[in-house]
């Protein structure tokens, strides 16, 4: 599969909104977000790089926030299109970001993913390493 990276410096005011909502959407029906949070966790100073397929559709999303106190870029969405995973686009988007932050003079990418979700291996796939866990109690 042939693919483009794009970005936009508004998550609110992007082409790529629509897989935004997908992903968010998607996140939340497999109980992945925070307590089954149902605001998705886009500003508009989130800003976006996504995936447009050689036919036009926006096959990728990865959504972050610049954290200028802990000098990192935060990851608040990352999604494939179901039909296009497998194929280097998350590796791509992941790629672009890093570029992003070093010309930007940002030390790190975070991102927070539940435990067990397929979200944990493509991190570590494209050279994400593991700094920490953490650990939930429910409280009745």
């Amino acid at each position: 599969m042939s693919f483009k990276i794009a970005y936009d410096r508004r998550a609110t005011s992007t082409y790529a909104f629509a897989i935004l909502a997908e992903a968010w959407n998607e996140m939340v029906q497999d109980g992945l977000t925070p307590d089954n949070l149902g605001v998705p966790p886009i500003s508009p100073d989130t800003e976006v790089i996504y995936a447009v397929g050689k036919d036009g559709d926006i096959v990728g999303v990865l959504a972050w926030n610049h954290d200028v106190h802990a000098s990192a870029y935060e990851v608040t969405i990352a999604y494939v299109e179901p039909s296009s995973r497998q194929q280097g686009v998350f590796a791509e988007m992941i790629e672009d970001l890093c570029e992003r932050a070093y010309a930007a003079g940002v030390a790190k990418i975070v991102s927070t993913v539940p435990a067990g979700s397929v979200a944990v291996t493509a991190f570590k796939q494209v050279g994400g390493k593991q700094v920490s866990i953490t650990y939930e109690h429910k409280v009745t």
